[in-house]
């Protein structure tokens, strides 16, 4: 662990380094929080939420309040695998125009609630998960 900046090498070296905010139930690291920062919402019934889980390639670019104002028409219109598809191609265009070749880890999840029924499924949750 390098206390000037919060990054954790491998044993004897400097690179590749991984900078952590937080880490779910990892207490030994000190500077990393163990604690999940997350906001309890109540859904009714007919509600029809989603939510992207993503690697720090797609947040390194992209705020909360964009990646929603990007997603939020398309899932209604092309569903949950070509929403994210955009989203990672969005992400890695960022990754090419700011830093050329260089990209860190681009994954996404996209999980929807109550999302309407589709003719494959029978269910009211849909998983979606995608790599550029």
């Amino acid at each position: 662990l390098d206390p000037g900046n919060s990054r954790i090498y491998l044993p004897g070296s400097n690179f590749p380094g991984l900078t952590m905010s937080r880490a779910f139930g990892d207490t030994a690291c000190k500077g990393v929080l163990a604690e999940p920062v997350y906001h309890r919402l109540l859904m009714q019934p007919d509600d029809q939420w989603y939510c992207v889980v993503a690697t720090d390639g797609i947040w390194e670019f992209m705020e909360g309040q964009e990646v929603c104002n990007m997603t939020s028409k398309k899932l209604r219109l092309k569903g949950p695998r070509e929403t994210l598809r955009f989203l990672t191609g969005a992400s890695r265009k960022r990754w090419n125009h700011c830093c050329g070749d260089y990209c860190d880890d681009i994954t996404g999840i996209l999980v929807q609630w109550n999302a309407p029924e589709s003719k494959d499924s029978k269910f009211n949750h849909s998983l979606t998960v995608a790599q550029p």
